[in-house]
């Protein structure tokens, strides 16, 4: 299919001014749940919860293991903290999980959770229970890739976001091959299981199987670990206020790759850190609405 390319037109069209009697519950819960023992990433999802809300999402509370708490605090200014049980170091799947998630407008899961089956049981129980929007990156891809069938008859909206190498292990091809067939390897994967496939990439592919769009904004200086994270913060602020999912996710890629391309105006395509990107989220959707208003 012809795909369309994401552009500040498009991506003004999700921002619509706001309503003068609004209050923060108008705009929706994001629910993060990430960390584990060895990736604690407090800096990271202190990042994640801030762009959130800066794509416009009301409440975001970060959910994690009690362990990290500490370390959160110190980090955390805009965000509610909800800790969870953990066992050998990893999130377990179980009330507090439950009770973390109860409400929420949309999840994202993934980000530092470890590559074990805890997290594989973690991505179940939110598959199976959730009933809004749900993002999966990093491990829970790599959770997923190890039984798609977790995918089988799920009830929400789920988005995921793999990069070259996790969607090679999530269709078992090599990464050539992704590379080589992008559009057609992603909208397969998203048709054969009713999800949103970003695949993340220098031109990155976003599709619900039967429409495509294509993100061009970015610079090599994201080609950084972190920067997936920052990426699952934006698409989950606007899941969180209703977006769909197929939009947020396009949205989210071109307001992570604008905002990339001012932050690294002040640094250079070595040096920039994905949190030093999350600072430029705001100024990238204030040029993005602003240049829509001219033009209207």
């Amino acid at each position: 299919m012809k795909p369309t390319i994401v552009d500040d037109k498009f991506t003004a069209g999700l921002f619509p001014p706001r309503k003068s009697d609004s209050h923060k519950g108008t705009y929706g819960t994001l629910v993060i749940v990430g960390g584990s023992e060895k990736y604690v990433g407090a800096p990271y999802l202190a990042a994640l919860g801030a762009s959130a809300l800066r794509t416009g999402c009301g409440i975001v509370k970060i959910a994690a293991p009690e362990f990290l708490m500490p370390a959160l605090r110190s980090r955390v200014t805009e965000c509610t903290l909800f800790p969870l049980d953990a066992e050998d170091g990893h999130i377990r799947p179980d009330g507090k999980l439950a009770a973390a998630t109860d409400g929420a407008s949309a999840v994202i899961c993934g980000m530092g959770i470890g590559d074990t089956p805890a997290t594989a049981e973690t991505v179940r129980f939110l598959l199976d229970t959730l009933k809004c929007p749900l993002l999966l990156d990093a491990d829970a891809l790599n959770a997923l890739s190890k039984d798609l069938s977790v995918l089988d008859g799920h009830r929400q909206s789920v988005v995921i976001t793999p990069h070259i190498g996790e969607m090679s292990r999530l269709i078992k091809k090599d990464t050539a091959f992704v590379k080589e067939n992008k559009q057609s390897a992603a909208e397969k994967f998203a048709a054969e299981y009713n999800a949103v496939v970003l695949l993340k990439d220098n031109e990155s592919v976003i599709t619900d199987g039967s429409e495509t769009l294509i993100n061009r904004a970015g610079t090599p200086a994201m080609a950084k670990g972190g920067s997936g994270d920052l990426l699952a913060g934006i698409i989950g602020g606007m899941l969180a206020r209703g977006v769909p999912a197929l939009y947020s996710a396009a949205a989210g890629a071109y307001i992570a790759g604008k905002a990339a391309e001012k932050a690294v105006k002040n640094s250079n395509e070595y040096s920039l850190l994905p949190s030093e990107t999350a600072a430029y989220v705001a100024d990238a959707v204030t040029e993005i609405i602003n240049k829509n208003k001219k033009e209207a």
